[in-house]
């Protein structure tokens, strides 16, 4: 059984609180005529890092109290990304994430106005281009009820057009494989990747293995984890292939890209496949065989060759032939 509040303080601490629950739970989402935002738009441009602060007047126009909250979200052509929080994250591409501004509760007396400050800094590894955002200003008791009323919210656009002359370049270090002859696969090819640019980047592509004569036997990733690579920063990367069997001469080769702009990187090299094993257990048949194959003919050469001076000395022996050497050795 709830305790009977005797105070008269406490008892009216807890009707007030009591009567502002309930008002929270009843109170109907505000529509854009309940809220006014002034600036509507803010058009400016600037280079990375640079810093910018505004004030945003908001008003009122309800006649009842109100629990504000403020949403940024980016404006693309692929839709909106609503409530995101430019603290918790550093990325270069997003408008959104620039911007500060407060995003706890705020509360409205009917007809009150409040300036908002808010400030933009452009992050300093952004790219040169024009950015969008939306800062909207949506009504509910708490921050997740608010954020399912984005549409038709008051809002004010901002519209930022970075001029910077940060460029985002790559440089191919080394490519090639761990051994040049290998026995058999798999095959290990390692390359660098060096950033000398002044932008994170992180290539893709794929390292591809090809015969002799050219066809492309397969292929894997070259950032198969998606590795950023900071600026000034060098990342080693390895790729290995299981191959397709066979032996002889293979190619590999790097193709890669980066950017907005799809730079390429590109090498290529050579090896081999000698599976020492298989060959050396091939000489030593092919070795047996011309051993037996010379001893049998040289059997063959040393039988002739006996039968042959048999044949002679019969002869001589019956005076048939003349001993060219020893003339009157018959007489």
């Amino acid at each position: 059984m709830m305790k009977r509040i005797s105070h008269p303080i406490l008892l009216l601490a807890a009707i007030m609180a009591f009567s502002a629950a309930a008002w929270m739970r009843a109170a109907p989402v505000a529509h854009a005529a309940d809220l006014t935002v002034a600036p509507a738009v803010i058009d400016t441009s600037g280079v990375p890092d640079d810093m910018f602060n505004y004030t945003l007047t908001v008003t009122n126009t309800s006649g009842r109290q109100l629990n504000v909250f403020a949403s940024v979200y980016e404006l693309t052509a692929s839709g909106t990304q609503p409530f995101t929080d430019p603290a918790s994250s550093d990325r270069p591409a997003f408008l959104a994430d620039w911007i500060g501004i407060s995003r706890g509760a705020m509360i409205f007396a009917p007809g009150e106005t409040k300036t908002i400050p808010m400030s933009v800094t452009i992050n300093p590894y952004a790219t040169a281009g024009d950015y969008h955002a939306v800062v909207a200003f949506v009504e509910g008791g708490t921050r997740a009820e608010a954020e399912q009323h984005l549409d038709g919210a008051p809002q004010a656009l901002v519209n930022f057009t970075v001029i910077s002359d940060l460029k985002e370049e790559l440089q191919l270090v080394s490519f090639g494989p761990e051994k040049r002859v290998s026995a058999g696969f798999p095959v290990v090819v390692d390359y660098a990747i060096k950033n000398t640019g002044d932008v994170p980047s992180d290539p893709g592509g794929d390292v591809i293995f090809y015969d002799r004569i050219g066809h492309d036997l397969g292929s894997v990733p070259v950032n198969p984890e998606g590795i950023s690579i900071a600026p000034g920063d060098t990342k080693n990367f390895t790729a290995s292939w299981n191959g397709a069997g066979g032996m002889g001469e293979y190619k590999v080769g790097l193709e890669a890209a980066y950017g907005a702009q799809d730079a390429q990187l590109a090498d290529t090299a050579i090896f081999w496949i000698l599976p020492w094993k298989e060959l050396l257990a091939i000489f030593i048949t092919l070795l047996i065989v011309v051993i037996v194959a010379a001893s049998f003919l040289h059997r063959e050469y040393a039988k002739r060759h006996h039968r042959r001076r048999q044949l002679i000395e019969h002869l001589l022996k019956n005076k048939q032939v003349i001993d060219l050497k020893h003339p009157h050795h018959h007489e």
